[in-house]
């Protein structure tokens, strides 16, 4: 009788789960940003992204992920610095908002792109990292 509680329980948190995974995968697809890969082919330094950031060619991507991709690449050292408040650093393993668009998530993640756009827009106005942080923090925290 307890084997098959826990079996059941196996099943009910398994369901859960995927459930959850498509759930996610929808938000990410309805929230009006394309998911558009890049050409899994052509490696970033040949398609033209840097080969120091990691990050795919943004050109491979549709508005509004290639400005947020082109600004990735272009402040790499900044974004490496700033904490992406989605929640993929405890779903994806990511480090820093420069994770985001070294892999196709940025691509499809609101919070991503909103926060990679803020960064440049800040970074342009000359305004220092800690300042940048607090903003993103103020702005994002609650999202993720």
């Amino acid at each position: 009788m307890k084997r098959k509680a826990q079996k059941r329980d196996i099943a009910i948190a398994t369901a859960l789960i995927f459930v959850g995974s498509i759930t996610l995968i929808a938000l990410g697809r309805y929230r009006g940003l394309p998911v558009v890969a890049p050409d899994p082919a052509a490696p970033a330094a040949a398609a033209g992204g840097s080969p120091s950031s990691g990050v795919p060619d943004p050109e491979s991507f549709s508005s509004p992920a290639r400005e947020a991709y082109r600004a990735a690449r272009d402040n790499a050292a900044l974004f490496a610095q700033l904490h992406c408040y989605c929640g993929c650093d405890r779903t994806s393993d990511h480090k820093s908002l420069l994770d985001c668009f070294r892999d196709q998530h940025g691509a499809s993640c609101e919070t991503c792109v909103g926060e990679a756009m803020d960064a440049q827009r800040m970074a342009a106005q000359g305004s220092p990292v800690e300042q940048i942080k607090q903003a993103l923090k103020a702005r994002y925290e609650q999202k993720g």
